[in-house]
């Protein structure tokens, strides 16, 4: 439906590389120390700090979360469908659609 790739779609892209060596794109390792993370291949090892990427405990324990009313319950999605390309969220509010063909 022009959402995803077919197999055969997938299977026709051009992923040549330029070089003979199908392993020298391979991952070798991944880890995470304190807020960096590292991805080591056959070109060594490349690292990126997420320090303030994602929010930390303390930042979301701090949050307002009051929406200025007693009920809890108004918040919470009651249902979520797929039909054809289109999502659709559900709540006390009301049903949101987005068509996502396209967007994949």
């Amino acid at each position: 439906d022009g959402t995803f790739a077919t197999d055969a779609e997938l299977a026709a892209l051009n992923t040549d590389d330029a070089d003979a060596d199908p392993t020298n794109e391979l991952n070798t390792a991944v880890g995470l120390t304190g807020t960096s993370i590292t991805v080591t291949d056959a070109g060594g090892t490349l690292s990126q700090d997420l320090d303030g990427t994602f929010a930390t405990d303390a930042e979301l324990a701090a949050l307002n979360t009051d929406d200025a009313d007693a009920d809890p319950t108004n918040e919470l999605n009651t249902a979520v469908g797929l039909t054809g390309t289109s999502i659709t969220v559900t709540d006390a509010g009301g049903t949101l659609s987005q068509d996502l063909d396209g967007t994949f």
